[in-house]
């Protein structure tokens, strides 16, 4: 593959997310899970993943296996007005990941109109944990995010600024989500979820 623009870069996604999703599979749990004092702050799964972006920083690694080049692979990215001319209102915010292959980023007229120049695919990560089943709590404010996730991939989608979207939900645990949540991020906001769910234990 010579460039993430490759017809098959909806393949090389899903492909990366299932070789993820394998490793965590594998990941040691911690033997006593940490909690603080009052119960309200749990720590994640394991010792390997310690936050959101430990997920991001793990997912590009498997993209970059599949196929993505490195060089093309974005975190944290936030277009500014040096990539996209103000207009109608539409502020890109920051994203956790973006793909765009360097080649045609530079061969760009930038600052380019909104919609004049897309990424070939954003990202919004969602690190759905079980803390809630340690201390206190409830997985109700992680849906939340989860929602707002796909309102924000789906803005990019809706103004021109990303060909595909995606959110991807590291899930440690149930969290409710299912094939129809899947479904209607797809056909209601062009956003498909991937939902990373191996760590739950049967």
């Amino acid at each position: 593959m010579t460039s993430a623009s490759a017809p098959d870069l909806g393949i090389l996604v899903v492909e990366a997310a299932k070789q993820m999703a394998s490793w965590l599979r594998g990941l040691q749990a911690w033997r006593s899970h940490p909690v603080n004092a009052s119960g309200t702050v749990s720590a994640h799964f394991g010792p390997t993943i310690l936050s959101e972006h430990d997920c991001v920083l793990h997912y590009a690694r498997f993209l970059a296996a599949a196929g993505v080049p490195w060089e093309d692979i974005h975190m944290e990215l936030s277009p500014g007005q040096w990539m996209y001319e103000p207009a109608g209102g539409v502020k890109p915010k920051r994203i956790d990941l973006a793909i765009v292959p360097r080649e045609r980023l530079a061969a760009e007229a930038l600052p380019a109109a909104v919609g004049g120049f897309q990424l070939d695919a954003v990202f919004e990560f969602a690190h759905a944990s079980s803390f809630w089943q340690h201390g206190i709590g409830s997985p109700k404010p992680m849906l939340k995010k989860i929602d707002d996730d796909v309102r924000k991939v789906a803005e990019y989608r809706r103004s021109g600024l990303a060909s595909r979207g995606y959110v991807v939900v590291i899930e440690e645990c149930d969290h409710t989500l299912s094939a129809s949540y899947v479904a209607e991020a797809r056909t209601a906001h062009g956003v498909e979820v991937l939902l990373l769910e191996q760590w739950r234990r049967g």
